[in-house]
């Protein structure tokens, strides 16, 4: 059972999705969906280029970066670390509405983004992380753990036909401890949102929330927890970016996803938390201490590493 050695509370595993259960950013597949709609129209749409709106976004975070203080080099606390990461989300919201405004997903429906995520895990468009299924499972066995995926992309639902795709290719059967056991907690498409349950047997698990920065995140994951501390989980929470890194903190345990040769995104988290003297070892080096003192963060290669401290946990009690 997947329990913590020291209180054996019930695990509540939180992940991110872009970077973490997947292994690149999906967001130019998913923004590809509105483009493919667009030239199937009757009078096929003009959008501007997926380009424009990242360089709008570019222009504006480097425009914000200029004129914030304390610089980077000066923010040695978590707190004003925490500070400059919600600065940005009037940056993260205009970028968001620019994308709405210019029409991109204009007219999407349910069944464009489920075709597009399935074609995305076969052709190898979009890979999810080794173990990450397996991780999923396991904890889903057991009743009182939960599982959730709470992330800044722009369609609960793709990540979701993400996942679907991603199970199915490696199972016969859909697992019912499997996938509908995780809740997932992201932004939706305007073009869909009203129509996200009315096809499925049952709510899709979770909720379509406004989620832009690095404090709505942490946000999500406060809001669920009890007062009480022995009735409340032990808290494992997995990111790879400066937006996990409240969630990070916050966590019993924090685990920083990386890869051999570090993504951007990857490395400007690690830069972040050795600038604010946060020592992060691997997790294998973890288990022979034990010690869970917050902030506990580790880091691990792919969910096969996690998965294994986790049952460490449940055996070393």
């Amino acid at each position: 059972m997947f329990t913590s050695p020291a209180s054996q509370r019930l695990i509540r595993l939180v992940l991110d999705f872009d970077g973490t259960l997947t292994t690149t950013d999906t967001l130019a597949p998913l923004s590809q969906i509105g483009y493919d709609h667009a030239a199937r129209r009757a009078n096929p749409a003009k959008l501007p280029p997926w380009s424009d709106i990242v360089d709008a976004y570019v222009s504006d975070y480097k425009a914000h970066i200029s004129s914030y203080a304390p610089a980077a080099s000066a923010r040695r606390t978590i707190a004003e670390e925490a500070a400059w990461l919600n600065s940005l989300q009037p940056i993260e919201q205009a970028s968001a509405n620019r994308a709405v405004s210019a029409g991109i997903w204009e007219g999407v429906t349910k069944s464009e983004v489920q075709e597009a995520a399935t074609k995305a895990i076969l052709h190898e468009n979009v890979k999810l992380r080794r173990g990450w299924d397996e991780l999923i499972r396991n904890v889903s066995k057991h009743k009182g753990s939960t599982i959730e995926v709470v992330s800044v992309n722009w369609s609960r639902w793709w990540i979701k036909c993400i996942l679907d795709a991603g199970w199915s290719l490696d199972h016969d059967d859909k697992d019912v401890n499997g996938l509908d056991a995780v809740a997932i907690y992201s932004n939706e498409l305007p073009s869909i949102v009203q129509d996200i349950d009315k096809t499925m047997k049952s709510p899709m698990p979770g909720a379509g929330v406004p989620l832009r920065t690095s404090g709505d995140k942490l946000q999500h994951l406060r809001g669920s927890v009890t007062p009480e501390k022995r009735d409340r989980p032990f808290t494992v929470y997995v990111g790879d970016s400066a937006t996990d890194l409240e969630c990070l903190v916050e966590a019993d345990l924090g685990i920083c996803i990386r890869d051999v040769n570090m993504g951007s995104s990857q490395k400007e988290l690690a830069q972040r938390l050795a600038r604010l003297d946060i020592t992060v070892g691997r997790i294998g080096d973890l288990s022979k201490t034990r010690s869970h003192v917050k902030p506990c963060i580790v880091w691990a290669n792919d969910f096969a590493e996690i998965e294994e401290y986790l049952q460490q946990l449940s055996t070393k009690r």
